[in-house]
Order: C-alpha cells, then sequence, then structure tokens
C-alpha cells in the first residue's frame, strides 16, 4: 500500500498555515502606515518623490466625488474622512470635507487652513479661506486672503469680485474702489471690471468718475444695463436747483413765511457748490420783521467715509418799525461726518453762528448764536450701538452775553439699512436769565424713546421718519425743577421721483421738546409745526449718447456698434 505524504499548506510569506495564524495587521493598514513613515522620516540625501496614493483611497475618492456631486452630503463626508486614513495629505478630500462644513464654521476654516498647507499656491483655495472668514465675522483676515490670492493670480477676475464683495458688505467704498482699479489695470480690456469700477465710485457718490468708467465700459463692450447706469451718474451730475416755500407756526402765535432758491453744479470730481437765496417773513398778532439770506452752499467728499458740508453768508434783519435800521449778521452752518466700515464708530461735529429769527422781537432787537455741537456713536454688541453727544454755545445780544451748555447719552438699536430705535436721556443748561427775548431755563432734562426709519416701499415714493416721545421737566432760574411732562418730537418726509432728474418732496415737522429745537420762545409750555414743500430738478442734464460722442471724439475712438 503505497503511503500518501500530505504536504503542510505554506503562505505566499513562507510561513506554513500554523505560524501564519499568529496575529498580524491587515495588510491596508500596514500599507497606511509605510506611507505615513515615509512622508514623515524621508530617507537623507534622497530627494522627495510624490507619494503614492493607496489603490483604496483612490477608489474612496471617486466614490466620494460622486456623493459629492449627488447632492449626498452625509456620505460624502464619511467618504472623504476615510480617504484621510489611508492618505493623510490627500487635499482634495480636505478641501471637499471644508466645503461640506457650514459657511463660515471654525471646522470650515480649520480644513481651508489645512488645505493651504498643502497647496500654498492654490490661490482659488485661498479665496474659499478668505471667504470663509468674512462669514465668520473676521473681515480683516479675509481680505488679507485675497491679497495674497490677488498676488498669486493677478489676472483673474474671480480675486476681484470675491474681495469686492468682501468689501461691499463691509462697507469699505474706498478700499472697494482702490479693488477695482487695480482690475482695470491687471485687464484694462476688461468691461466687467471698468462696469464694477463705475458702480463703486457711484456708490461713494463720485458721479463724475463713475460715469467715466461706465464709458470705458461701454467702448469695450455695448450692455443696455451699463447704458443706464451711465445715465443715471450723469443726472446726479448735473446742474440741480431746489425752489421752496415753507410756513411754520408756534404756541405763541408766532408766524414764519419762507420762500427761497437753491442752486448747485458739479464743482470738481469730489466736491459741488452752490447759492442759497432766501427770503423770511416773521410776524405775531401784533408786529413783522424779514429776514433775506445769501449764502454759498458746498458739498465735499474727500474720501467716501468723510464728507463736510455747509452754508456761509449773510442775513439781513429788517424790522417793521418806523426807525429801525437793518442789521447784517454772519451766517455759517458747517458739518462734518465720518463712519468707519464694518458698523464702527462714527461721527458728527457742527458749528453755527447765525442770528435768532424765531419771533418778530428777536428781528428788533437781534440775538446772535454760535455754538458747536459734537455726536459720537461706537458699537456696543452686534446691531447695539451707543450714542454721546455734547454741546456748547454762545447767545450774544445788546443786553447781555448768555453760555448754554447740554448733553445727551443712550444706547439704540440699529436695523439695517435705515432703522433706528433707542432710549436717550438729554440735559439743556443756560448761564443766566435774559431780558434779550428768548427761553433761558435753567435746566431742561428729557429722557425720550426715538427713532429714525427711512423706507422706500415701491420706487419712486420714498418716506423718512425720524421721531421721539418721552417726558420733560424744566428747572426756572434759581427756581426748583418743575414736574415732568409730555414730550413729543416728529419730522417725516415724503418724496416721490417725477422723473430720473426731478424730484418732490414735502417734510413735516411737529416739536415741544426745548431741548430738540433752540429754544428761543418766552414760556416753557412752547410748541410749533411747519410745512416745507420743495422740488428738485436738473437743468442741463446731458444725456449718456451725447456723453459718449463727445468723450469717443475727444479721445479720436471709434464706438463698437
Amino acid at each position: 500500500m503505497t503511503a500518501v505524504l500530505r504536504r503542510t499548506p505554506v503562505s505566499r510569506t513562507g510561513l506554513s498555515a500554523q505560524q501564519s495564524r499568529l496575529p498580524i495587521a491587515p495588510r491596508s493598514t500596514v500599507v497606511a502606515l509605510l506611507v505615513l513613515l515615509s512622508a514623515l522620516f524621508p530617507t537623507p540625501g534622497v530627494a522627495r518623490e510624490p507619494p503614492i496614493v493607496p489603490m483604496e483611497a483612490q477608489v474612496l475618492l471617486k466614490r466620494a466625488d460622486a456623493a459629492f456631486e449627488a447632492g449626498e452630503g452625509v456620505r460624502a463626508q464619511r467618504l472623504y474622512r476615510a480617504v484621510l486614513v489611508y492618505d493623510p495629505n490627500n487635499s482634495r478630500a480636505v478641501y471637499q470635507l471644508a466645503q461640506l462644513e457650514p459657511k463660515g464654521s471654525p471646522a470650515a476654516i480649520a480644513l481651508l487652513r489645512r488645505y493651504l498647507a498643502y497647496q500654498p499656491n492654490d490661490p482659488w483655495g485661498r479665496m474659499a479661506l478668505g471667504d470663509a472668514l468674512a462669514k465668520s465675522g473676521a473681515v480683516d483676515s479675509a481680505i488679507e486672503q485675497y491679497h495674497r490670492a490677488r498676488r498669486q493670480a493677478p489676472n483673474e477676475s474671480d480675486v476681484y469680485l470675491g474681495l469686492g464683495r468682501i468689501l461691499r458688505n463691509a462697507g469699505r467704498k474706498d478700499e472697494l474702489i482702490a479693488n477695482y482699479e487695480e482690475w482695470v489695470v491687471q485687464q484694462p480690456k476688461n468691461a466687467e471690471a471698468w462696469l464694477e469700477l463705475g458702480r463703486a465710485r457711484q456708490k461713494a457718490q463720485r458721479y463724475s468718475e463713475a460715469a467715466d468708467a461706465y464709458a470705458q465700459s461701454l467702448s469695450l463692450k455695448h450692455d443696455d444695463r451699463t447704458f443706464g447706469l451711465l445715465e443715471s451718474a450723469l443726472l446726479e451730475a448735473t446742474v440741480y436747483l431746489r425752489p421752496y416755500v415753507a410756513r411754520s407756526v408756534d404756541s405763541d402765535d408766532n408766524t414764519i413765511t419762507r420762500w427761497g432758491l437753491e442752486g448747485d453744479w458739479q464743482f470738481t470730481e469730489r466736491s459741488r457748490l452752490g447759492l442759497h437765496v432766501e427770503q423770511a417773513n416773521i410776524a405775531d398778532p401784533f408786529t413783522s420783521g424779514t429776514a433775506a439770506e445769501l449764502a454759498f452752499i458746498g458739498r465735499w467728499q474727500p474720501r467716501s467715509l468723510l464728507g463736510l458740508d455747509g452754508v456761509v453768508g449773510m442775513t439781513r434783519l429788517q424790522a417793521n418799525a418806523a426807525g429801525q435800521d437793518a442789521t447784517n449778521h454772519p451766517l455759517v452752518r458747517l458739518r462734518m461726518r465720518w463712519s468707519s466700515p464694518d458698523a464702527g464708530p462714527a461721527m458728527e461735529v457742527r458749528f453755527t453762528e447765525n442770528p435768532l429769527i424765531a419771533t418778530p422781537g428777536l428781528v428788533a432787537q437781534p440775538v446772535e448764536l454760535t455754538e458747536v455741537k459734537a455726536i459720537v456713536e461706537a458699537p456696543l454688541s452686534g446691531l447695539l450701538r451707543a450714542r454721546v453727544g455734547a454741546l456748547s454755545g454762545r447767545l450774544d445780544s445788546d443786553t447781555d452775553v448768555n453760555h448754554r451748555s447740554g448733553y445727551q447719552f443712550g444706547p439704540f438699536y440699529r436695523w439695517q439699512p435705515a432703522a433706528v430705535f433707542g432710549v436717550f436721556y438729554s440735559e439743556l443748561e443756560y448761564a443766566q436769565a435774559t431780558t434779550a427775548g428768548y427761553f433761558a431755563p435753567q435746566r431742561v432734562q428729557t429722557i425720550e424713546l426715538g427713532t429714525s426709519i427711512e423706507y422706500e416701499p415701491q420706487w419712486p415714493v420714498m418716506f423718512a421718519l425720524d421721531a421721539g416721545i418721552g417726558q420733560q421737566r424744566v428747572a426756572q432760574q434759581g427756581q426748583e425743577i418743575g414736574d415732568w411732562t409730555r414730550v413729543l418730537r416728529f419730522w417725516g418726509l415724503m418724496s416721490w421721483t417725477i422723473k430720473p432728474d426731478m424730484r418732490l418732496n414735502l417734510e413735516l415737522e411737529h416739536s415741544d421738546s426745548l431741548v430738540a429745537g433752540t429754544a428761543v420762545t418766552p414760556t416753557s409750555s412752547w410748541s410749533s409745526n411747519s410745512v416745507i414743500l420743495s422740488l428738485r430738478f436738473g437743468i442741463r442734464s446731458q444725456s449718456a449718447r451725447s456723453f459718449l460722442t463727445e468723450r469717443n471724439s475727444r479721445n479720436g475712438v471709434v464706438p463698437p456698434p
């Protein structure tokens, strides 16, 4: 009988079956560990080769991409994470995982930073990180990432459009203009770049510069939307006239009827200059007088966040009484406004020098008010802000010189684009009593709920409101302060655009607050009502077609068909 010899199975490693039963790591884990060790500890003196992606990682990556394209976010996340188990340095898996995280979340930002550690020369990765940082509120860091992307890819339109979106949302108008100006330098034949530059300049009220940018865009490519924007910029840069008529009545039977005319035109690229002429009749049941104003008006905006405007001229007062000579007085009203981007701090400063003309007695015996007011706003938390204001003034008459001072403070909540709700406390003090014809209490205290709203429900109509309601108490000179009484102030505007260069405005105002006004009446129970009707219209608007024809003729350019 022949003996049959059985061979013990030997594995491919050369071990017997019994020996092969010893616990060993799975082959996929060994491969992953070898890849990781080779990446961490390269052989000295040998140039590092691109890592070999395991077959398992390649297969998983394709499956993850397919799930991502199909919108299966949870499955795609699981597969991309599995890819990173086999290939921890797989930049695509890291980037795609960042896209699947909530926009602007810490996880998305961390993954994008990890991606850029693998791919530092990818401008689109930097743009993605910039968008995520902007979403999280880190605007400065977002802008820095876009600046680095712009240095890496100066000829890519996406880098300027993405940075422009962040700057526009942050209210950084000057930086927005500079971004698009860099774009047109890099791509002077790009019609879209010139269009965006024009829109940024127009938003910053640089209308003449905006018109030039729109015209350059149209010279490269005709577009109806750009043509319409050019028309609107030219309308804003034209000569405007504003005739108006106004009437006010107060609780002491004083009436003021005013009519006047203002005209302004584009003086330089960023300033307008004009003239102001007004005649006012001031009367009570027994006497009357007139006040005539002639002044230059101007507005200068060197930067989009800084503006100065004012009126400088003369007021001539004439009392309708025998032997009363007319008197001339300086008329100065200046205002400087500054605001920081990203809804940061803001400031407004006003200077006033003019005669008081609330009553015929003040026309016959003039009182000149010289006053400085300042208001500072600062963010507290989110949309909650704080306002602090102060004033200091001098009232000069033939009988005496008086001083007054005051302050205001309070928190308010700002909703975008233009709605404010707040609580404000105010005080106004006069240094002494007077016989000059205006009310000069020792102290006036007011606390009110205030709101300011601008609303444009449907073009061409626009509404604006500034109102406050609260309590007020007054202390006469040398007396105890009185009881709290109701106080109300209201100013409303309705504006109707009849056509692009013509707007009709109606303003209504009511006030019985001694802090809100100039407090020049003889009693503490004063109140007044007023109405103003005005029409603002352009008289020398240039059409976009004629502007383009003149510009092309001047530059020797043949416009595209």
